[in-house]
């Protein structure tokens, strides 16, 4: 099919006005909004040989009918049918059409063939409507029928083709839909335009082929049936040859993904047609992969669209599941004991993916659960020694060792052959963000959150420079493939290009007016591309220091940009959720990539330039074809670190907010969950009870805040969502009396939010970094804030003003805890100290320096006199703030810390950790009877994996990493 450039989405919005001229201005905006705000809607428009479909959809979308792809192939298969029997260039029925197209695409699909000869045509009509057909004359009038459809094309050769490549999809949907009997009522309704319909009879079920293959009386007249009520499934016998077609070709497989995908606004999802789906997968109970084919595979991938807990807890030993994807699915306490589950997809054991990296046939990714994983074709390996998010991946030149960044503030340098880490280099206060090889792989370049770049010696690990002139934080470094230059891109806003020999700054580029996020050189070293916060895609001139070219159309920060091999291309990946691939020679943008459902972290190219990786905070990383734009593999993650938790008023009760975007309060009690809260579409990074204890507001990456109603007597729901912050949301607050809720952001902003008016929250600016913890003073007066801007800032709740700003730490706040009189302020920093201070005087009058790591959390006891800290380094204080003396210490696991807290009767210590556990102590109670452990079940826990077949030993290791068990 001949694909035409691109539509612009001002071209797009100017047809489709075009065909909405007799509506009201407002209406014709609201309707061309609800296309262009549906990503995959707008990706159908661009392409020409598409658009019509939107256009001949126009009228339903009109009147409110669904937008989504499938229900818009619905629409316009229905209105070019429509068209060519008006046009009388046909005479059969719709369903007649349907019925042909339906089973010459599955044909195409089968075969592998996608052009099928004219000659053919006779055949496949005598074959398919049997007896209705057998007449030379009548097989001539249907053939030419049906050959002159607008939904096929003919080339020169006499080949025939569906006219685009989505109503190939749609018609193998719908047949495979129909065939195993849970296809959606109104794409039933598409098959009764039919004739030879008794109308007085009831509506009745029928088979894919018993509707369709009608029988003749002895006159040879068609005998009227029953209208169609629904499609039954098929005998068992049927379906399994329906579906044995061998091993899948890659177009084959690229054509399954894309109608499983389409499939998902198809289905009925009644509990009949989960019931049909689950009866067919375990009717091949003991049978063999050739007997059932891929059957059972699309029987799951189908059933865990409509519901993904279907199969926990199921039966399904010795079945045969080819080819399912189980990436959505809880499969807890499922048996799989001697099942086939070949060319199966399971989640990954990693969190969102934060950096990827090609070289040559390795895929590298970095995951925020501190691990790395190493693709290699269908090889996968694990690299475990970083404790926290892992922010950048570099290959050297030779391709031999591959460089992480991490926020545990190290470098690590690994064997790409062995996995094994053979070098760490320390030396930055913060986190690193970006790494870096020079051209001939002797020099690694990092830089870091402290504001400085360091040069290393990739042989001896010593640290060559330390590169200063950023003004905060950078967040991305890059070596030129030629020569001694060295690009950085910082929060100032600047770019900076360095002679790695010297540490000299050479050049200072401006232009951006946000954040400059990443930097990369062209292959021949001449240019520069950069992406930044203002939403823009920059190129630059190395000799001129000029910039030449401004990319627009990202609609939210620019977190990655790469060069293509050929210096042609340029891709980037956005908060936007959006991939875009980039002509250097026309300046514009040649593909837009959806498919992710949060922000994108970072993208690359292969090395022969026909691949993109891209990892997303969605837990996914995908790769693409560079070309096409198609999305060739999705790798699904999972990660439930808990990021925060908080007691109770009453101490009974423990809520943890985590990377699996759900919130859960548990019971510490009996060590159960007893409620569990979704509705964030991103990870939670803090949850805090009211004071009263009926109220729970959690924060999230989803720049959200919602306050939840958790009252025993009501069924738990949320009250309210705030969204007005225009970042991520790092700390919730309620004030004593619980009437105003406090939120610290990293848009830098303070805001007090009334709990129970839907009016305008308060906003208190003056941070100059990000706000990543807010409390309450307990007399409800002051309100008090910690940022990565190194402050403590004290601010006056009733009107809003700065009253103080505590300046000490040299580097940023985690926690801060206020006495109870009031009168005195802890905090706790990354700089591993615990500062107090006198509130009035701003003084700092005592600092603790015992941990060795980031001070996550801190609060003093109920009279005041002593201090509790907890950090990265496993270690929990106990401290006489009067006396300035240790009294206590507890340890955990210093790998494992991420949040902390104390129970509001100081009796009892929460910490939570890696692998969705936390730990809780008493710090009265001896070491023998706890610490208790209160832990998330993983979407694998139980599940019996012994004696499957298809698994490879890394799948194996993966599942049980989930839960998976294997016994004997």
């Amino acid at each position: 099919v001949l694909e035409l450039q691109t539509l612009s989405d001002n071209q797009i919005c100017q047809m489709l006005c075009s065909r909405l001229q007799h509506k009201t201005l407002a209406e014709r905006d609201a309707i061309v909004e609800q296309v262009t705000r549906n990503n995959k809607l707008l990706d159908l428009a661009r392409r020409p040989v598409m658009i019509d479909l939107i256009l001949d959809a126009l009228p339903k979308i009109e009147v409110g009918q669904p937008v989504d792809l499938s229900h818009i192939y619905l629409l316009a298969v229905r209105e070019k049918m429509a068209r060519d029997i008006k046009a009388e260039r046909t005479f059969t029925s719709a369903a007649d059409k349907l019925y042909f197209l339906c089973e010459l695409s599955w044909e195409m699909f089968v075969t592998d063939q996608m052009q099928l000869n004219y000659r053919k045509f006779p055949d496949r009509i005598r074959r398919l409507f049997g007896a209705v057909v057998q007449q030379p004359e009548e097989i001539d009038h249907w053939s030419y029928d049906m050959m002159g459809q607008s939904m096929l094309t003919r080339n020169a050769d006499g080949d025939y083709e569906l006219a685009h490549r989505s109503f190939l999809e749609f018609f193998i949907a719908y047949k495979l839909a129909a065939q195993l009997g849970v296809l959606a009522p109104d794409f039933v309704d598409l098959a009764t335009e039919s004739l030879h319909i008794d109308k007085k009879a009831l509506p009745q079920a029928y088979t894919w082929l018993s509707y369709f293959q009608r029988q003749v009386d002895e006159q040879g007249k068609v005998i009227p049936i029953a209208p169609l009520k629904e499609f039954s499934t098929l005998s068992l016998n049927r379906l399994f040859d329906a579906f044995k077609f061998g091993e899948l070709t890659n177009r084959q497989r690229d054509l399954t993904k894309a109608v499983l995908n389409l499939l998902e606004h198809m289905l009925d999802r009644s509990k009949t047609a989960g019931d049909r789906l689950l009866k067919i997968i375990k009717a091949t109970r003991g049978k063999t992969e050739k007997e059932v084919g891929y059957v059972a595979g699309y029987a799951v991938t189908l059933l865990l669209q409509i519901d993904p807990e279907a199969l926990a807890g199921e039966d399904l030993s010795h079945t045969v599941i080819q080819g399912a994807d189980l990436t959505h699915a809880n499969l807890q306490n499922t048996n799989f004991t001697g099942a086939y589950l070949d060319d199966s997809l399971f989640k990954e054991p990693f969190g969102s993916i934060l950096s990827v990296a090609f070289s040559g046939e390795f895929l590298a990714i970095g995951s925020s659960n501190g691990e790395i994983c190493l693709f290699q074709g269908q090889r996968r390996s694990i690299c475990k020694g970083h404790n926290h998010w892992v922010r950048s991946i570099a290959f050297s030149p030779d391709g031999q060792k591959f460089a992480s960044g991490s926020d545990d503030q190290s470098i690590k340098i690994w064997d790409i052959k062995t996995g094994k880490c053979f070098c760490t280099l320390e030396g930055h206060i913060s986190c690193v963000r970006s790494v870096t090889f020079s051209h001939d792989g002797k020099l690694l370049a990092s830089a870091s959150e402290d504001g400085t770049i360091k040069i290393w010696n990739v042989d001896t690990g010593e640290n060559l420079k330390t590169l200063t002139g950023h003004v905060g934080k950078i967040w991305s470094v890059a070596f030129s493939p030629v020569g001694t230059m060295l690009a950085s891109g910082g929060e100032d806003k600047t770019i900076k290009l360095w002679d790695s020999n010297t540490g000299n700054c050479l050049k200072t580029l401006t232009g951006h007016e946000n954040w400059v996020r990443s930097v990369a050189f062209c292959p021949n070293g001449q240019r520069l591309v950069s992406g930044g916060d203002d939403n823009t895609v920059r190129i630059w001139d190395i000799r001129t220091t000029k910039c030449c070219t401004n990319l627009l159309g990202h609609e939210n920060w620019v977190r990655s940009v790469a060069f293509s091999p050929d210096g042609q291309r340029i891709v980037s990946g956005s908060d936007d959720n959006t991939v875009r691939i980039w002509d250097i020679q026309t300046n514009q943008c040649r593909n837009i990539l959806y498919g992710h459902d949060n922000r994108v972290w970072s993208v690359a190219f292969s090395l022969d330039g026909q691949r993109i990786a891209s990892g997303s905070d969605d837990q996914t990383v995908k790769t693409w074809d560079a070309n096409t734009g198609l999305c060739l593999s999705t790798v699904r993650g999972y990660s439930n670190w808990i990021l925060s938790v908080a007691f109770s008023p009453n101490s009974k009760y423990l809520a943890s907010g985590s990377e699996d975007k759900i919130v859960r309060i548990w019971d510490i009690r009996n060590g159960k969950i007893a409620t569990t809260l979704r509705g964030h579409t991103s990870r939670i990074w803090s949850v805090a009870y009211s004071p009263d204890g009926h109220l729970l507001a959690s924060g999230s990456d989803d720049h959200t805040i919602r306050i939840w109603d958790i009252r025993q007597t009501k069924s738990k729901q949320c009250l309210r969502v705030l969204k007005d912050h225009n970042h991520w949301v790092r700390s919730v607050a309620f004030s004593p009396n619980g009437q105003l809720l406090a939120s610290g952001s990293d848009d830098n902003t303070v805001r007090i939010w009334d709990v129970h008016r839907d009016t305008p929250p308060k906003i208190l600016r003056g941070h100059g970094n990000w706000v990543r913890t807010v409390l309450f003073s307990p007399d409800g007066q002051l309100l008090a804030s910690g940022s990565d801007d190194n402050t403590v800032r004290i601010w006056d709740v009733h009107t809003g003003n700065e009253i103080k700003i505590l300046q000490g730490h040299n580097n940023l706040i985690r926690s801060i805890a206020f006495s109870p009189d009031s009168q005195i302020i802890a905090s706790g920093s990354n700089d591993c100290t615990v500062k107090i201070w006198q509130i009035q005087t701003g003084e700092c009058i005592q600092t603790i320096t015992e941990h060795k790591n980031w001070v996550h959390s801190v609060i003093f006891s109920l009279d005041g006199h002593t201090l509790l800290s907890g950090s990265q380094d496993g270690t929990i204080h106990l401290w006489n703030i009067h006396e300035h003396k240790l009294i206590k210490s507890f340890e955990e696991d210093a790998d494992e810390v991420l949040s902390i807290a104390f129970s509001p009767d100081r009796q009892l210590i929460a910490s939570g950790i890696h692998d969705g556990m936390i730990r809780l102590r008493n710090m009265h109670t001896d070491e023998s009877e706890l610490p208790l452990s209160l832990k998330i079940s993983k979407p694998y826990e139980g599940m019996n994996i012994t004696a499957v077949v298809g698994l490879t030993e890394d799948q194996r290791a993966n599942l049980k990493a989930l839960g998976a068990i294997e016994i004997g």
